[in-house]
Protein backbone atom coordinates (compact mmCIF):
# COMPACT_ATOMS: atom_id res chain seq x y z
CA UNK A 1 0.00 0.00 0.00
CA UNK A 2 1.69 3.34 -1.02
CA UNK A 3 1.04 6.85 1.28
CA UNK A 4 0.43 9.96 -0.83
CA UNK A 5 1.41 13.06 1.09
CA UNK A 6 -0.47 16.60 -0.03
CA UNK A 7 1.48 19.68 0.23
CA UNK A 8 5.05 21.60 0.24
CA UNK A 9 8.01 19.63 0.94
CA UNK A 10 10.34 21.21 2.98
CA UNK A 11 13.49 21.38 3.12
CA UNK A 12 15.53 21.89 6.15
CA UNK A 13 18.53 24.71 5.73
CA UNK A 14 21.64 23.65 8.69
CA UNK A 15 23.98 25.91 7.36
CA UNK A 16 24.31 29.60 8.45
CA UNK A 17 24.80 32.44 5.53
CA UNK A 18 25.69 36.11 5.62
CA UNK A 19 23.01 38.22 5.35
CA UNK A 20 23.17 40.43 1.75
CA UNK A 21 22.53 43.66 2.89
CA UNK A 22 26.13 45.42 1.99
CA UNK A 23 26.00 47.58 5.49
CA UNK A 24 25.21 44.42 7.46
CA UNK A 25 26.68 41.55 6.62
CA UNK A 26 26.43 39.60 9.71
CA UNK A 27 26.03 35.37 9.91
CA UNK A 28 22.74 34.58 10.79
CA UNK A 29 20.54 30.99 10.85
CA UNK A 30 18.15 31.41 8.45
CA UNK A 31 14.34 30.11 9.03
CA UNK A 32 12.89 29.71 5.58
CA UNK A 33 15.06 28.20 2.64
CA UNK A 34 15.49 31.94 0.60
CA UNK A 35 15.98 34.02 3.08
CA UNK A 36 18.31 36.23 2.14
CA UNK A 37 18.59 39.10 5.04
CA UNK A 38 19.25 38.48 8.62
CA UNK A 39 16.40 40.30 10.00
CA UNK A 40 13.00 42.87 8.61
CA UNK A 41 14.54 45.57 9.50
CA UNK A 42 17.50 45.18 6.67
CA UNK A 43 15.21 43.67 4.35
CA UNK A 44 13.22 47.29 4.96
CA UNK A 45 16.39 49.10 4.33
CA UNK A 46 17.25 47.23 0.81
CA UNK A 47 13.74 47.71 -0.23
CA UNK A 48 13.31 51.55 0.46
CA UNK A 49 16.84 51.98 -1.43
CA UNK A 50 15.29 50.25 -4.48
CA UNK A 51 11.89 51.79 -4.39
CA UNK A 52 13.97 55.59 -4.63
CA UNK A 53 16.72 54.28 -7.05
CA UNK A 54 13.41 53.12 -9.50
CA UNK A 55 12.11 56.44 -8.35
CA UNK A 56 14.99 58.66 -9.25
CA UNK A 57 15.32 56.53 -12.59
CA UNK A 58 11.73 57.28 -13.95
CA UNK A 59 12.45 61.07 -13.12
CA UNK A 60 15.11 60.68 -14.95
CA UNK A 61 13.73 59.29 -18.14
CA UNK A 62 10.98 61.66 -18.02
CA UNK A 63 12.94 64.98 -17.53
CA UNK A 64 15.91 64.12 -20.33
CA UNK A 65 15.91 63.71 -23.83
CA UNK A 66 17.11 60.56 -24.44
CA UNK A 67 18.38 58.66 -28.09
CA UNK A 68 18.61 55.09 -29.19
CA UNK A 69 21.43 53.30 -28.16
CA UNK A 70 22.21 51.18 -31.12
CA UNK A 71 25.27 52.72 -32.89
CA UNK A 72 23.64 53.39 -36.37
CA UNK A 73 20.21 54.75 -34.79
CA UNK A 74 20.14 57.97 -33.72
CA UNK A 75 16.05 58.24 -32.83
CA UNK A 76 15.32 60.62 -29.97
CA UNK A 77 12.72 58.18 -27.39
CA UNK A 78 9.60 58.92 -25.99
CA UNK A 79 9.06 60.11 -22.36
CA UNK A 80 6.85 56.76 -22.49
CA UNK A 81 9.58 54.31 -23.87
CA UNK A 82 11.49 52.64 -20.21
CA UNK A 83 14.00 51.08 -22.81
CA UNK A 84 17.00 52.05 -23.98
CA UNK A 85 16.58 51.10 -27.43
CA UNK A 86 13.52 51.68 -30.03
CA UNK A 87 11.03 49.71 -31.11
CA UNK A 88 12.27 49.51 -34.70
CA UNK A 89 16.12 48.47 -33.21
CA UNK A 90 14.28 46.00 -31.40
CA UNK A 91 12.28 44.57 -33.76
CA UNK A 92 15.39 43.90 -35.92
CA UNK A 93 17.48 43.01 -32.91
CA UNK A 94 14.61 40.26 -32.79
CA UNK A 95 15.11 39.38 -36.51
CA UNK A 96 18.41 38.63 -36.49
CA UNK A 97 17.81 36.35 -33.18
CA UNK A 98 15.49 34.57 -35.46
CA UNK A 99 17.75 34.50 -38.86
CA UNK A 100 20.31 33.04 -35.92
CA UNK A 101 18.10 30.10 -35.04
CA UNK A 102 17.81 29.08 -38.23
CA UNK A 103 14.65 30.59 -40.03
CA UNK A 104 14.13 31.80 -43.17
CA UNK A 105 15.71 35.78 -43.67
CA UNK A 106 13.11 36.28 -46.79
CA UNK A 107 9.93 34.65 -44.58
CA UNK A 108 10.50 36.94 -41.47
CA UNK A 109 10.58 39.55 -42.68
CA UNK A 110 7.84 39.70 -44.34
CA UNK A 111 6.20 38.35 -41.67
CA UNK A 112 7.51 41.72 -40.21
CA UNK A 113 6.25 44.04 -42.49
Amino acid sequence: MRKHFVGVTVKKVSSSRDCANPDCKKSFMPRVYNAIYCNAECRKIITNQKVLQRYYDKKARLNSRRTCLTKACGTRLSRYNEEDICEQCKRERFIMRLIGWGWSESKVRRDFE
